[in-house]
């Protein structure tokens, strides 16, 4: 009974990673089929279907023998995603193909265009030109050599200050060609256009309209209180509870920047999982049954979508944060490898481009910080901090160690201070995501207990934009880090030398245990020099560093 109460503790803990494989061989299959030219989708489509049709008879002879094996669905399960994400690839060429507007926009032609503007326009830092916004966009109608074009094409544009006027879902006309993206996909390309918005219609519907209304009523509230009193929380503040970046003042955003916080103004998993996770405890607090919590849950869930904006990061913000706070809240902590492999085959399958976007790249790797070392950091914190700081500092740091080497691919500069600021900031981020949110439902309704709200989750905004100025001042706030390979690699072990440190100094005796194992595992020639050793290693490492840094 013992051994079987046991067994059944270790499985109970056990990590679900049945799904893991056809995570991985769809994250593959997408990658590699993305980056191929139109021409070669059939060829992969071909193989995919041998890989699926062999991985099948192989199943098929797996269950004539009568044998017991966990790996032949597995791997049949993965051969089918694979084929399915080939099958969208190559579905998603051919209906470009026949899309007269699609072979327009891929051919570079000038058009005379409207497009429909599907994020909020926001300013870019001055490396890509004076007063230059960016957004999203699909075109839905344009004329190219006197034909006219109807469709739908997703385009990012990068347009002058006089753009910054328009709104999500309003339309506008004018003129230019599309920068075509090297192998498709979504955006097709990037959208300069030579002349100012044109002929802007307003979004029509009353969900548009209603949404609207929400979003002005909020900032309204926030200028209302903090306007006269701090320009950093009037700015910051919309952006921390609805990614409404177009207030934030430069030189705090370039501070955020500096120490890793801009994270803080768009709206990430963190933030979806805070709402979700609050309204489940709401209503289960008020005895609502499981499942119209879970379903009240995750329509409210669905309401902050709709009025932050249904952008792709958004979308794919709602589903990695539903899945920490799904599985946690549920009790099943140990299903968020399940759920989260789910999500990147769905997601991939629905955008196979998504697997070289490093947005996506970065949601997932913060959510599997989270859900590996989240815990354990929390555990090991705990012995220096007091529980509740240390359960708010655990979840950022996770997330920041992970994401930390891609991050050098996007940024090579060494930020030493990104872990300490994110610590520091996060003990408020709860508050000004949940009160800021249930500030922005209640807005338009009842503006003075949105006032209360704002001037509630205003001083959390105050204290992010306190820790990012006075650390973007401190000395080596952002140093030379190597770019590419050497850079990823240089940073991951940094990183790892962090948890490693951080476990030492909490589980002394399991670290000494440990460290008494490897040594026992060296050849005792090198034993006698193992300090010597260790400063060769590092002399090494640091050489490395130095000449990748001066190569840059």
């Amino acid at each position: 009974m013992a051994q079987e109460a046991r067994t059944g503790q270790l499985e109970r803990r056990r990590p679900d990673v049945r799904l893991v494989p056809a995570a991985a061989a769809t994250w593959a299959a997408a990658a590699i089929s993305a980056a191929l030219p139109g021409s070669m989708a059939g060829p992969a489509l071909l193989g995919g279907a041998v890989m699926f049709f062999a991985a099948l008879g192989a199943a098929a002879a797996v269950r004539r023998r009568r044998a017991l094996s966990a790996a032949a669905p597995t791997a049949l399960f993965a051969a089918a995603c694979v084929l399915a994400v080939l099958l969208s690839v190559a579905l998603r060429g051919w209906s470009a193909g026949a899309s007269p507007l699609a072979q327009a926009v891929a051919q570079g032609r000038d058009l005379v265009l409207t497009l429909e503007v599907g994020s909020a326009p926001r300013t870019l830092s001055a490396g890509h030109g004076q007063g230059q916004v960016a957004f999203d966009g699909r075109i839905v109608w344009a004329t190219a050599n006197g034909r006219a074009m109807t469709g739908s094409v997703a385009i990012r544009v990068i347009a002058g200050a006089e753009w910054a006027v328009l709104r999500r879902g309003e339309t506008a006309t004018t003129a230019g060609n599309v920068q075509a993206s090297p192998a498709g996909g979504s955006p097709a390309g990037v959208l300069r256009p030579t002349t100012v918005p044109q002929n802007i219609v307003p979004a029509t519907g009353a969900g548009s309209r209603a949404v609207a209304t929400v979003r002005s009523s909020w900032t309204s509230s926030v200028e209302a209180v903090w306007a006269g009193r701090s320009h950093d929380v009037a700015g910051l503040l919309p952006g921390m509870v609805m990614g409404q970046r177009d207030g934030l003042d430069p030189t705090l955003e370039d501070a955020m920047k500096t120490v890793g916080l801009t994270h803080l103004t768009a709206v990430s998993g963190a933030n979806c999982s805070l709402v979700l996770a609050s309204l489940l405890l709401l209503l289960r607090s008020l005895r609502a049954p499981r499942v119209l919590a879970l379903a009240g849950s995750l329509a409210g869930l669905l309401g902050f979508v709709l009025v932050v904006g249904p952008d792709p990061s958004v979308l794919r913000a709602a589903v990695m944060g539903a899945i920490g706070a799904l599985a946690v809240v549920g009790g099943r902590p140990r299903r968020v490898g399940a759920l989260l492999s789910a999500s990147i085959v769905v997601l991939l399958l629905a955008d196979p481009w998504l697997a070289a976007d490093y947005a996506f790249i970065l949601s997932v790797l913060a959510t599997l910080g989270i859900h590996l070392v989240g815990r354990r950091c929390a555990t090991w914190l705990a012995a220096l901090l007091p529980l509740w700081l240390a359960q708010a500092v655990a979840i950022p740091l996770a997330a920041q160690l992970f994401c930390a080497p891609v991050i050098v691919l996007l940024q090579a500069r060494f930020t030493p201070y990104t872990i300490p600021a994110n610590m520091l900031a996060a003990p408020v981020v709860a508050l000004v995501t949940t009160v800021g949110t249930l500030g922005m439902a209640i807005a338009a309704v009842a503006p003075p207990l949105a006032g209360l709200c704002a001037a509630a989750s205003g001083a959390g905004s105050w204290w992010v934009a306190v820790v990012a100025r006075n650390m973007a001042n401190l000395p080596g706030a952002s140093m030379p880090w190597p770019g590419g390979a050497p850079g990823v690699v240089l940073m991951a072990l940094l990183n790892a030398s962090v948890l490693t440190a951080l476990a030492a100094i909490v589980e002394r005796e399991r670290a000494a245990a440990a460290a008494a194992w490897l040594l026992s595992r060296v050849p005792a020639r090198w034993r006698r020099h193992g300090f010597g050793l260790a400063v060769l290693i590092a002399a090494a490492v640091a050489a490395w560093w130095t000449s990748a840094v001066l190569r840059m």
